[in-house]
C-alpha cells in the first residue's frame, strides 16, 4: 500500500507499506535513496501514518517517534 502525503523536510511521498513482508520503505530526501524497514505491526504502523498525515502532523516526527518505539527497525543483512 502507497501513501501518500503532501510535504516531509526529511521524506519523499509515499512511504511504502507491505502488510503480508511486515516492511515498511522510506525514501529520504537527502540521498534519494529507499531504505526499507520491519514494521512488526504494518497494519498499525499504516493506520496511525494515515492518521498523522490527516491531521498535518510532521511524517518526519512520525516516522522518528516510530523507530523510538520501536515500531520500525533497521534490517540488518
Amino acid at each position: 500500500m502507497n501513501i501518500e502525503f503532501s510535504t516531509s523536510s526529511m521524506l519523499q511521498s509515499p512511504v511504502i507499506v507491505d502488510t503480508d513482508a511486515g516492511t515498511a520503505t522510506l525514501t529520504y530526501k537527502k540521498s534519494g535513496k529507499d531504505y526499507t524497514y520491519q514494521a512488526p505491526d504494518p497494519s498499525t504502523f499504516a493506520a496511525d501514518l494515515k492518521s498523522c498525515i490527516a491531521s498535518d502532523a510532521s511524517v518526519g516526527s512520525f516516522i522518528s517517534q516510530a523507530f523510538k518505539q520501536g515500531r520500525l527497525v533497521e534490517v540488518t543483512v
